[in-house]
């Protein structure tokens, strides 16, 4: 590997021409010159200076070097002043990962607001479930998590780490059109569904645990009739009639939703969407976008539902 301290100390030396000249001009002694062509020459393998009486001539070997050594002082160049903008928060590369959902609604606008504003930065974004967000952050093949609460994080409050929130998701009803409480506006979790066919996915999930501890605490059990992972195969079986579900706000907002109504539950069920970092990183500028794409996230209408064939229709 050769020390590009040593190329600069050559090229010093291509243009004085002298031992003495060349430890003048870099602020060091002439013995430190004479060891430090000495050490390059060791490095690269071949000769690079010609004694001429008390001026020493570079070889071909070394003007060779000297043409890469052009090239790499100006990368090095370009490099510290894009450390310097870095600094000011002009450029940078961050390497983000988040759940399918937190994808979908917060990244992608988040991002692509980010390609306007800061146009120097970069980012790169991958899928990471929970319970991979901390190892992949801790090896460094992310920089930042979009996650939400679950046991898999590491504790609140661990040095190694960076809490940020970004929201508090709510989990809405999903209803079919013809459902008897498809015309309420706002829904009680215990009063109005409790006695519902219920469709979740299997136990251990994050949405299990979120939706059955909700269920718990307004003093019910569901009744699961279908089990499924895929939201829009939640859709589809409400479409169809079979049952209700309560899905996390960013399951519902980008799915086409015919012949069914989402509605607000009291009560219901939350998680908590974190930005989680390591605790010497700077999430910025990524944390306020991600956040403003959180504010935009849609709610639910608040307009009753007059269901085709009920009074007032016509």
């Amino acid at each position: 590997m050769i020390d590009v301290r040593r190329l600069q100390l050559l090229q010093a030396l291509d243009q004085h021409h002298t031992v003495a000249g060349t430890a003048e001009a870099l602020n060091v002694t002439p013995s430190a010159v004479s060891q430090q062509l000495a050490a390059l020459a060791r490095e690269t393998g071949v000769t690079l200076v010609e004694r001429s009486g008390r001026r020493f001539l570079l070889t071909g070997a070394a003007r060779v070097l000297l043409e890469h050594a052009g090239v790499i002082f100006a990368e090095m160049e370009r490099a510290e002043a894009d450390l310097a903008h870095y600094a000011e928060g002009g450029v940078g590369v961050v390497r983000v990962g988040s759940f399918a959902t937190g994808i979908s609604d917060l990244l992608a606008p988040a991002v692509a607001a980010l390609r306007a504003s800061h146009p120097g930065w970069r980012f790169e974004i991958v899928q990471a479930e929970p319970e991979e967000s901390t190892e992949m952050l801790r090896t460094g093949a992310i920089d930042l998590a979009v996650t939400m609460s679950s046991p898999h994080l590491p504790p609140s409050g661990t040095r190694e780490f960076r809490f940020d929130p970004v929201m508090v998701e709510p989990f809405d009803a999903v209803l079919p059109y013809h459902h008897p409480l498809a015309a309420c506006t706002d829904l009680e979790l215990g009063a109005d569904l409790a006695d519902a066919d219920w469709i979740m996915s299997g136990p251990g999930s994050a949405w299990y645990d979120c939706v059955t501890a909700a269920c718990n605490q307004a003093g019910f059990q569901p009744r699961i009739v279908h089990t499924v992972d895929e939201f829009s195969a939640v859709f589809a079986l409400v479409q169809a009639g079979l049952g209700v579900a309560l899905m996390p706000r960013l399951g519902w907002t980008g799915l086409p939703a015919p012949h069914v109504v989402i509605r607000t539950v009291r009560n219901t069920a939350r998680r908590h969407i974190i930005a989680l970092s390591r605790a010497g990183a700077d999430p910025e500028p990524l944390l306020t976008a991600v956040r403003e794409a959180a504010g935009k996230v849609p709610v639910p209408s608040v307009a009753p539902l007059l269901v085709p064939g009920s009074a007032g229709t016509g």
